[in-house]
C-alpha cells in the first residue's frame, strides 16, 4: 500500500501538474495567437472589404451617373443606315460592370474566407515584389499585343511577302489576330502561373477559350470594331 500511494502520488501529482501546465501553456499560447492572427485576419479583412467597396461604388456611379449623362449614343444605337452597333457607352459599361461584379466577389470573399494563420498585417517587401512582377508581366504582354502584329508585318514587308505598312493589315487575318492572341495568352498564362504557382490544364482551356469568344464577339459580330491594338494604327 505505501509502496503503491509512494508510486502513484507522485505519477498522479506529475501527470496532473503537466497536464495543468500544459493546458496553461496552451491557454497562454493560443490567447497571444489567436489575439495576432486575429487582428491580422482582421485587419486584412478591412483592406479586402474595403477595396472591394471603393472599386463597386466607383463603377455603380460610372455606371448610373457618370455615363448616363456623359455619354450620348447610350449602349446600343443605330446608325443613319439603320445599322444596329455598340454605341460609345458599349465598352465603358462593360468595362464599368465588370469591375462592379469583381467588386461584390472581393467583398464576399473577404467576408467569407479566413486568412492563413501569421498572415501579415501590413505591406512587406515580398508583397512589394509579388506586385512588381505582376506588373511587369502586364506590361510585357500589353507590349507583345501593341507590337507583335506590326513587326512581323514590317518583317514580311522585307522579305517581299507584304505591301505596305501595318495599317494596311489591321483588318486582316491572320495579321489582325497575331498580338492579341500572343500577347494575350502569354499574358494571361504568366499572371495565372505566378499567383498559382503552377498551369493547369484547365486554366489553358479556359485562357484559350476566353480569346476565342472575345474574337467571335468583338471582331467577328461587332463589324466596327477593331481587336487591340488594331485601332491605334
Amino acid at each position: 500500500m505505501d509502496a503503491r500511494d509512494g508510486a502513484s502520488t507522485p505519477i498522479r501529482a506529475g501527470t496532473s501538474t503537466g497536464t495543468r501546465t500544459g493546458t496553461s501553456t496552451r491557454t497562454g499560447n493560443g490567447t497571444g495567437n489567436g489575439t495576432g492572427i486575429g487582428s491580422g485576419v482582421a485587419a486584412r479583412a478591412r483592406w479586402d472589404i474595403g477595396f472591394g467597396a471603393v472599386m463597386l461604388a466607383g463603377a455603380l456611379l460610372a455606371l448610373f451617373v457618370w455615363f448616363p449623362s456623359d455619354i450620348r449614343t447610350g449602349f446600343i444605337f443605330t446608325n443613319a443606315i439603320g445599322r444596329v452597333e455598340p454605341g460609345d457607352a458599349f465598352f465603358p459599361v462593360l468595362l464599368a460592370s465588370v469591375l462592379a461584379a469583381l467588386g461584390a466577389v472581393q467583398i464576399l470573399i473577404a467576408l467569407t474566407r479566413r486568412g492563413p494563420p501569421g498572415a501579415p498585417r501590413r505591406l512587406t517587401g515580398a508583397n512589394l515584389r509579388f506586385l512588381a512582377e505582376l506588373l511587369g508581366i502586364v506590361l510585357a504582354g500589353l507590349v507583345v499585343i501593341y507590337w507583335l502584329g506590326p513587326i512581323v508585318v514590317a518583317a514580311l514587308g522585307a522579305l517581299g511577302v507584304l505591301e505596305g505598312g501595318y495599317r494596311l493589315y489591321t483588318d486582316t487575318a491572320p495579321y489582325k489576330y497575331l498580338g492579341f492572341l500572343a500577347g494575350g495568352l502569354g499574358m494571361t498564362l504568366a499572371l495565372i502561373w505566378r499567383t498559382e504557382g503552377g498551369l493547369r490544364r484547365a486554366s489553358l482551356l479556359s485562357v484559350v477559350l476566353v480569346l476565342l469568344a472575345s474574337i467571335l464577339i468583338f471582331d467577328v459580330l461587332l463589324k466596327n470594331v477593331l481587336l487591340p491594338p488594331n485601332a491605334e494604327f
